[in-house]
This record gives C-alpha cells, structure tokens and sequence, in this order.
C-alpha cells in the first residue's frame, strides 16, 4: 500500500449540494476533507469516525431488514 505525502482531491461525479459538485479529499494525516466545488471552507473528519458511521448504519440497517 502507497503511504500519502501529498492531499489526493477528486469531485464526485453525482451527488451535488446547492449545484455544486463536492470535493472529497485524503489528507496525508488520516483525515477525509469535504467541501463544495469552488468553495474555500474544508470540514474535516477522522478515518476511524467516518468508518464507525459506516459500521454503525451497516448494522442498523441489517437490524432492521431482519425484523
């Protein structure tokens, strides 16, 4: 696997907010940045709190498909 020195930007192809495409970004220290395109504000988020919300709705919806 390739360690990050440098921040890796993409834009999603689909899911837009106010018109704007969001931009999605890996930076080298764990973090996952987000913002709209041609927007100034990052908000960021650790790796492990975007992974636990994705296990925790992984679950809950597996919970809810059983009942």
């Amino acid at each position: 696997m390739t360690d990050l020195t440098k921040r890796v930007r993409r834009r999603c192809l689909q899911t837009k907010d106010a018109g704007r495409r969001i931009v999605v970004a890996l930076e080298a220290g764990d973090e996952i940045l987000l913002r709209r395109e041609r927007g100034r504000r990052w908000f960021s988020l650790p790796i492990i709190e975007v992974y636990h919300l994705a296990v925790k709705r992984a679950l809950g919806l597996k919970r809810k498909t059983r009942s």
